[in-house]
Formats: C-alpha cells, structure tokens, sequence
C-alpha cells in the first residue's frame, strides 16, 4: 500500500477512495476524509493535493524530510511535522510524520508502515460513527496513538533499568553492567531527541488565536499535556538510570568494603602470631629453648590469639 483514502460518514457509511481512478470526494460537516501515504511519491502526493486543493507549500513541504518538528499555518489548513518512534524499536530511531488538517480533511505522510498508524486505524474501524468527528478532534486522537508509541518505549526501558538493579546487585562483570547502561543511555537520549522537538508544534496549539480557526474544530484538546506527560517521562528513565548506576557505584563500594574487611581481619589475626614468632626467633638463649615439645605451645598460644580476635569480632558483628 502506497496511498489509501477512507471517507467517514457521520451516518456510518463509511467507504474506501481510489485516488488512482479519480473516485469523487465530497466532504462537509458529516464527512471526514483521511488520506494516508506510506511514501513521499510526488505522484501520490499530487493526487492527495488534488483530492483536497492542497497548496504547492504544502506540497513541497510534505515531499521532503527534513528532521525538523513544526507547524505550518496555512490560510485554511494547518501542516504538522512530528517526530515519532516504533513503540518495539530497540534504537528509538526518529521518524517523520506529516500532517495536513483542514477543515474535514486528514492527509497523512510517513516513510514506510507506522505502527501508531496502523493501530490508530485499527482501533477506529472498530467504530460507526467518526464521521461525526471534527478534523481536530480526529487529529487528537492520531496524535495520542502516537504518543502511546513513545510510553511504550518508556515501559521496555523502565524493565530494563529493572533488570539493570538486579545485575547490579548480584552479578560481578562490570563490563556487560557498564553497557548496558551506555545502550540504555544513548536509547534514552534518542528517545529524548526524537520527542522534545514536537513542542515546537504542539504548543501552539493551545494558544486563543488557533481556537479561531472554527473551521479546524474549537479545540485541540490535551495533546501539549500528553506531549509534557511524555517528556516527563523520558526524564523519569533518565534519573531511573542514574539511579541503577549509584546502586552498582554502592554495591561496588560495598564489595571493595568487604574484601578490605577480610583482609584487616587476616592481618589482626596473624600478627599476633607473627610477632610472639619474630620474638621467639631472636638470637638469646633460654631455657625454654631446650624442650623441643615448647614448640606445640609456642603454635597453640598463636591459635589461641587467633581464636581470641575472631571471637571478638564474631562478638562484635564485624564478620
């Protein structure tokens, strides 16, 4: 599928167009046409601009990409440009969709198939009566598919950053700890990327003058909310994974804590020993030296030092 039409009709009689054939549209208040284009084709692009007396603005806008959100204000329509996502994209690679909203009109432009798209279409087929629908409010509702794309997105991170706790607790190979992070770091930030810049087209939308334009339907409702709801949470997942990253930093410190711990532990329980035996090897004569059997209480009293120092720190809960 390259380009597909559909007109709704408030009435629920809701029909296909083929713009190839030169089908007739005609749309008014209990009307809404949608055209949807898979590809930038210049032809398909003139018949949907055909279909709906497109301006060559417009036109030439929706024939190019340029990475760029925005909004087009247009004598009696209005082009968007939004930056979106595969909600099971593992890269968070950024998309481009364009939008035309005129009054009882819909075109949309993508490079390939949209999963946003294509459920937003399977969830309104399902219903008998968007005809009824005004432009913006049916534009409100494409856009919420959307931004369900990027929340999505959202929740994979977020179970990765819980996977990330659990192998920052237990696992000890700090290599494949320290990227994962990076890979979620550098998806986050993606992710970030692709999002953000919709504000410059958004946010107008909610100012007075926009509501003006009665022909597009008397609000946008929610959509700069969603949008903000969205990049709230894309920070959220940043600080997740910040979060993940000092737990490792602790359990790290911990880890180190623990073999200084054993290691002093070794120290005070040997140096007794040591000591009672650089004492008993210095060069002078005793008596004691003559019972060769003084050598097995020489070793028991250094077990008994060592008994006494790991009693105490059992005693203690140092160990």
């Amino acid at each position: 599928m390259t380009i597909q039409a559909v007109l709704y009709d408030a009435k629920g009689d809701d029909r296909e167009i083929d713009l190839a054939d030169g089908d007739s549209v005609r749309v008014d208040k209990d009307r809404l046409l949608w055209i949807d284009l898979d590809n930038r084709d210049p032809e398909d692009l003139a018949r949907a601009g055909a279909a709906i007396g497109l301006e060559a603005k417009a036109l030439d806008r929706l024939g190019r990409v340029d990475q760029r959100a925005r909004l087009l204000r247009l004598p009696d329509r209005m082009v968007l440009t939004l930056g979106v996502v595969e909600p099971d994209d593992p890269d968070a690679a950024r998309r481009e969709l364009d939008i035309v909203v005129g009054a009882n009109h819909i075109v949309t432009v993508h490079d390939g198939s949209l999963t946003s798209i294509d459920e937003f279409r399977a969830e309104i087929d399902r219903e008998e009566l968007v005809g009824t629908l005004d432009a913006a409010s049916f534009i409100a509702g494409l856009i919420d598919s959307v931004f369900t794309a990027y929340f999505r997105q959202l929740d994979g991170i977020e179970r990765d950053i819980d996977a990330l706790d659990e192998i920052a607790i237990r696992a000890r190979d700090d290599a494949d700890f320290l990227h994962r992070v990076l890979v979620l770091r550098r998806r986050i930030a993606r992710l970030r990327r692709a999002l953000a810049p919709n504000r410059e087209a958004l946010l107008p939308l909610d100012r007075p003058d926009v509501a003006l334009t009665s022909d597009l339907g008397a609000t946008w409702p929610g959509m700069a909310k969603r949008l903000e709801r969205a990049i709230e949470g894309v920070e959220n997942a940043r600080e997740l994974l910040v979060g993940s990253f000092d737990l490792y930093l602790g359990r790290s410190s911990q880890r180190t804590n623990d073999v200084m711990k054993i290691l002093t532990l070794v120290s005070a329980i040997a140096l007794p020993g040591i000591v009672l035996a650089g004492v008993m090897g210095m060069n002078f004569e005793m008596t004691f030296f003559d019972n060769p059997n003084n050598f097995f209480i020489v070793i028991g009293v250094m077990l008994g030092f060592a008994a006494v120092i790991l009693g105490v720190a059992r005693w203690r809960h140092w160990v």
